[in-house]
């Protein structure tokens, strides 16, 4: 197979971000198959914390509906979690250190 060094270059970028050989790369586009690329390394630590925050706040939640009332240290100790653990993915997926997070922003 013959490709232009621009081609060439541009599949073996892709091919290596998806963590694959360029004929590796080829055979799954060739199948219908569109490669992802790779998460980045902390990716799925990242997620494992977001999701261990998820579930305290949903314990906390639980109790507070059970009971009528609110255990405000450990609601406030996992916002203060969930703020730090977002700064941090901000500041991973942008690269932009001391990145502010804007909690009151509508999305």
């Amino acid at each position: 197979m013959r490709m232009t060094e621009q081609d060439y270059k541009r599949l073996t970028r892709k091919a290596r971000k998806c963590g694959l050989t360029r004929s590796g790369y080829i055979r799954l586009l060739i199948h219908d198959y569109n490669p992802r690329e790779t998460p980045p390394a902390d990716y799925f630590g990242m997620t494992r914390e977001l999701k261990e925050i998820g579930s305290n706040m949903n314990q906390i939640a639980f109790m507070a509906n059970a009971t009528g009332l609110v255990d405000e240290g450990k609601c406030y100790e996992e916002v203060i979690h969930l703020r730090d653990a977002l700064r941090r993915i901000e500041q991973a997926v942008t690269g932009v250190k001391d990145a502010p997070v804007d909690f009151d922003e509508e999305s």
